[in-house]
């Protein structure tokens, strides 16, 4: 059982709280107190910064990177003597992390809103300093909310756009294809329930299949049947182009944020 401080409890915050609770000791240091009441529920001890890092193996830093700076400047008035540092922060790089807090092990994480319900993709990214055992926990640590890869840090904003920023562009799919049953008269709750288990049953045929997309898509379009009318639109507008053009967006702000 290892002894897990988590440093903030938004939203992955938490989903990493549910997915380690009953595995580990787990240090909650929350400063928002309704936020922290709501977490008795699980199996934590909630205490001070000082207190977390002194009782914690492994230190996950869960708070938005705007608040990053002020959490870093409090950690260096702690005694860090061989903690392992995990960053859950979109666009703070290892070494930054390493140039405030020194010869720190670092391990950088992009994980994803579907660790809420523990079918996360988590990438990962080790600092300069990391040990392979710091990689072993870390995977632990995150496989517990979905699964995980391993990247270099130059990849990581690529991480970052696609599965990263990836949930966001699926619920566009959904509410554009919830839009699009209504226009076709139906209501509400029937296009949603349409559209859900259709998502739903797709990509769990994707994933058990051993067959490509591509395979599959084709499988389903006849020629000349109606899934093939609706193919022709999505070429015509240039569907494929703006994926390609909205991850490039996505991994290009990434890269602007880092630091």
């Amino acid at each position: 059982m290892a002894k897990i401080g988590i440093i903030g409890a938004g939203n992955m915050g938490t989903a990493i709280i549910a997915g380690i609770h009953r595995q580990d000791s787990v240090y909650v240091h929350e400063i928002d107190k309704a936020r922290a009441q709501r977490l008795k529920k699980y199996r934590i001890k909630l205490c001070s910064l000082p207190k977390l890092v002194a009782q914690s193996q492994a230190i996950i830093l869960a708070v938005k990177p705007q608040s990053f700076d002020g959490l870093l400047s409090q950690l260096n008035q702690c005694s860090l003597d061989n903690q392992l540092i995990v960053s859950i922060a979109a666009g703070i790089t290892t070494g930054y992390i390493e140039k405030r807090l020194g010869k720190v092990r670092v391990v950088r994480t992009m994980p994803n809103l579907p660790a809420q319900v523990k079918e996360g993709l988590t990438g990962i990214c080790l600092g300069k300093y990391a040990r392979p055992g710091d990689l072993t926990v870390t995977r632990r640590i995150f496989d517990s909310v979905g699964k995980t890869i391993v990247v270099k840090e130059n990849m990581i904003d690529a991480v970052t756009a696609v599965s990263g920023s990836g949930p966001g562009y699926i619920f566009l799919v959904a509410e554009c294809l919830e839009k699009a049953a209504r226009h076709l008269g139906l209501n509400e709750i029937t296009a949603r329930d349409l559209v859900l288990q259709t998502l739903k049953g797709s990509v769990k045929l994707l994933d058990q299949s051993n067959e490509d997309a591509v395979v599959l898509r084709q499988r389903v379009t006849s020629k000349g049947g109606t899934t093939q009318a609706a193919m022709d639109v999505f070429a015509k507008r240039g569907l494929e182009k703006i994926f390609v053009e909205a991850l490039k967006a996505a991994k290009k702000r990434a890269r602007e944020l880092s630091k």
